[in-house]
C-alpha cells in the first residue's frame, strides 16, 4: 500500500499497526513532515513501532525509481498544494507519476476536498471549480489517458471523512462543512494520446 502525499505519514503508520502482514509506504516531498511518524515506526513493536511502515521522501511527479510499479494499492488522502492542483487539474505529470507507482490492475483511492472560497493556501485560482458530483465527468477522460480508470466517485459524509486517520484531513474538516469526494478505480495502461 502506497500513501502518496502522505504529509506526516499518520495514515500509513496507523494502517501498518493494524495490519502487520502488509507493507505500507508513506511518500511525501517534505522530510520534516514525515519525521515524527517515521520515528514512531522505528521503535520496538511494544513501544508503538511498525516494522512494516516505510517513509520515503519524494514526489509523485518524479517518483523514486525503486517505487515504480510496486504498489497493489495507491492512496491519496486530502492532498494539498501541488498534489491537489495536479489531481484537480488533471496534470499529466502528476497522473502519470501516480499510475507509474501501481502495478497493472492496482486499485487507487483518492479522498479529495477543495473549497475555492476558503482554500487559498492550496495554490489554486478561482477558475478551478469546487468539488461536486460533476468531478467524475471532468476527470474521467484525462485520468484514463494517463492510465487511471475512475470507476466510482462518491461523496463522503463528515463522519466517514473524519474516520480517515489523517492529521491534515482533520484540520481541513474542523469547524466547517466541506464537500469530500472519494474517487476510486484501477491502474490501466496509459494511452498514447
Amino acid at each position: 500500500m502506497l500513501d502518496i502525499g502522505a504529509g506526516d505519514g499518520r495514515w500509513a503508520y496507523e494502517q501498518a499497526r493494524r495490519d502487520p502482514g502488509s507493507l505500507y509506504i508513506a511518500l511525501d516531498p517534505d522530510a520534516e513532515a514525515l519525521k515524527e511518524y517515521a520515528f514512531r515506526a522505528a521503535r520496538k513493536p511494544a513501544r508503538g513501532g511498525a516494522a512494516n511502515a516505510l517513509f520515503v521522501v519524494g514526489s509523485v511527479e518524479a517518483p523514486p525509481p525503486e517505487l515504480l510499479a510496486c504498489a497493489d494499492e495507491l492512496r491519496v488522502n486530502f492532498p494539498w498544494a501541488a498534489l491537489l492542483r495536479g489531481l484537480l487539474l488533471a496534470d499529466r505529470a502528476t497522473l502519470r507519476g501516480l499510475s507509474s507507482l501501481g502495478k497493472p490492475g492496482a486499485r487507487f483511492e483518492l479522498v479529495l476536498t477543495y473549497d475555492p472560497a476558503h482554500d487559498h493556501g492550496a495554490g489554486l485560482d478561482a477558475s478551478v471549480p469546487p468539488l461536486d458530483a460533476g468531478v467524475f465527468a471532468r476527470l474521467a477522460e484525462p485520468y484514463a489517458a494517463s492510465g487511471l480508470r475512475i470507476e466510482e466517485c462518491r461523496p463522503l459524509g463528515r463522519d466517514e471523512a473524519l474516520a480517515i486517520p489523517s492529521t491534515w484531513g482533520r484540520r481541513l474538516l474542523h469547524g466547517r462543512e466541506r464537500s469530500v469526494f472519494q474517487l476510486s478505480g484501477h491502474v490501466v495502461g496509459a494511452s498514447d494520446s
